[in-house]
């Protein structure tokens, strides 16, 4: 063989994408899972349970860390930005894809598309959220809260204490027909307490923290925001069935990568949290943190977060609220 073609041989060997042949015994070192909220919160805790079980299924560490601030958008477009070969990893949230339609409405500006710059992994959970009412509110189902607010429109409330209760809200308005204005809140624990008191009358909140409400009586239950009914409240219909036929907006948790990690990682991410979401163990934390556990294949994550995101899309530029910037 020629001097050339020795050179030409070598540089079709050093050609060959250096992502595949490093995927080919992906992961030789620790994952980090980037979380855009505190530690201890919902998203948090649920991000370190499945990491435990991912780390057992891939034999390597699999590390959370915690960066919040704008909604998740900071640890997003950081992620966005870093090495596309599997080891640095978002926690997706509802909010993203909120944060997304909102972009697209062109009432957000964002550092990064969430569609182009970040690619699914795969859908880790879904989220349990309910309407709920004081008691002392004179209706009993979902369809006579329908009847009162369109007698009274504007005149009742919701207590929102983040973008996603914001705009979830705003879809219940512009699905069912009615005016409901909203009262401002900084937390969840605020608006159960104001709830439970009676300053507020009506919030879309997460199920795990009103749960003991309703079961006691201090809270009613008028119906949960999935397509299907929360098992540990079987006998609350969903929204849906309960008279706003379509509604859906539920939160939801998903990993993502930066675009261009090579599909053989994609794929052995989405097979090691499948794998794991089939724990009974963990399915059963998972259970008692109110969320109901998915997976899928990156297809199905794909077509579901543009789904989400052009719904929300939709929301925004049918109504005149705004997330910031």
């Amino acid at each position: 063989m020629s001097l050339i073609a020795r050179i030409l041989q070598f540089a079709v060997m050093c050609a060959i994408p250096f992502g595949v042949a490093s995927a080919a015994g992906y992961p030789v070192k620790p994952i980090h899972i980037l979380v855009g909220f505190p530690a201890g919160g919902g998203a948090d805790v649920v991000a370190r349970q499945v990491a435990a079980g991912i780390s057992q299924e891939l034999g390597q560490p699999v590390v959370v860390e915690n960066r919040a601030g704008a909604g998740g958008n900071i640890a997003a477009a950081a992620v966005a930005k870093s090495a596309p070969d599997g080891y640095t990893i978002y926690l997706a949230t509802a909010s993203n894809g909120i944060n997304a339609g909102a972009a697209a409405a062109g009432k957000l500006k964002l550092e990064y598309d969430l569609l182009v710059d970040l690619q699914p992994v795969v859908l880790l959970v879904r989220n349990q959220n309910v309407l709920v009412a004081n008691p002392a509110l004179p209706v009993s189902s979902l369809q006579d809260l329908l009847v009162l607010a369109k007698q009274k429109p504007g005149v009742l409330n919701f207590g929102v204490m983040t973008p996603a209760s914001l705009v979830t809200g705003e879809l219940f308005r512009q699905m069912a027909g009615v005016s409901i204005s909203d009262i401002p809140y900084k937390g969840a624990a605020p608006v159960v307490n104001d709830l439970i008191g009676g300053q507020v009358e009506l919030a879309f909140i997460d199920v795990a923290a009103v749960v003991p409400h309703i079961q006691s009586g201090k809270l009613r239950a008028l119906g949960v925001t999935s397509n299907q009914r929360f098992d540990g409240l079987p006998d609350v219909p969903t929204i849906a069935e309960a008279g706003v036929a379509g509604f859906e907006a539920a939160g939801w948790l998903g990993l993502m990568a930066p675009a261009g990690t090579p599909p053989e990682v994609m794929q052995t991410l989405n097979r090691a949290a499948a794998r794991a979401l089939q724990n009974p163990e963990l399915r059963q934390r998972l259970n008692n943190l109110a969320v109901t556990p998915a997976a899928g294949s990156v297809e199905e994550y794909r077509s579901f977060l543009k789904n989400e995101v052009d719904k929300w899309a939709r929301v925004m530029r049918g109504s005149d609220i705004s997330l910031g910037n």
